[in-house]
């Protein structure tokens, strides 16, 4: 059984405690410890509600031995929490709901969350700390980089190639055979038909970049 500290205790890491919960059933996967958090916005109550304790900020993770998944929506946060986290030594695990499916010759990178309704299908590569929310979808021979985020009911066509650190907000869509340049931001309910260069956010039907002076 492994021991588990989600890092994260807001909304992302309860939702991420609810996959643990649904993996270990009667088995007992992971022993689950408690949540780790920097932040000064936890709230403790909803921790209590659910029995979960918040062990103490990050730095606890230097001596403890346990896994970890990193709850926190921002890429950029979970590359930064990452390298940190490596440097100690500590390891990663992927997270996938019972309810999330997952097809054939997928590969996940280590620290992926996917959560219940979200869909693989075959030929996909996956970096590191991958976020793939409820009833996200990605389709055949995707290529996505590290700390991608596809927040809920996003859809990835086939042969999409997502760069690090690339967010995608809730209901995007991205036709077949377009490519998404690192730290890009998709905003919610865009289409990309384009590709979309790195480092801008893009928004509308179709998705265009707004300019430096809206972002």
């Amino acid at each position: 059984m492994d021991r588990l500290i989600i890092v994260g205790a807001g909304g992302s890491g309860r939702e991420t405690l609810d996959i643990v919960e649904a993996i270990n059933g009667p088995d007992r996967v992971f022993e689950f410890l408690g949540f780790v958090d920097d932040g000064d916005a936890v709230d403790l109550d909803l921790l209590r509600r659910r029995g979960a304790p918040l062990l103490g900020g990050v730095e606890l993770l230097r001596d403890l031995d346990a896994a970890y998944v990193i709850a926190i929506g921002s890429g950029s946060a979970r590359r930064a929490l990452d390298a940190k986290l490596s440097a100690w030594g500590r390891i990663p695990v992927s997270l996938v709901h019972p309810a999330a499916s997952i097809a054939s010759e997928v590969s996940l990178g280590p620290g992926a969350i996917i959560t219940a309704g979200a869909k693989l299908t075959t030929n996909i590569r996956t970096g590191r700390h991958l976020h793939a929310n409820l009833h996200a979808t990605v389709s055949h021979d995707c290529v996505l980089g590290d700390y991608v985020t596809l927040n809920p009911g996003v859809h990835v066509a086939g042969n999409v190639i997502l760069g690090d650190e690339v967010t995608c907000g809730i209901g995007a869509v991205i036709i077949q055979g377009r490519t998404i340049g690192a730290r890009t931001t998709i905003g919610a309910g865009a289409v990309v038909v384009h590709d979309i260069a790195p480092g801008v956010t893009a928004v509308g039907v179709p998705a265009v970049p707004l300019p430096d002076r809206m972002r």
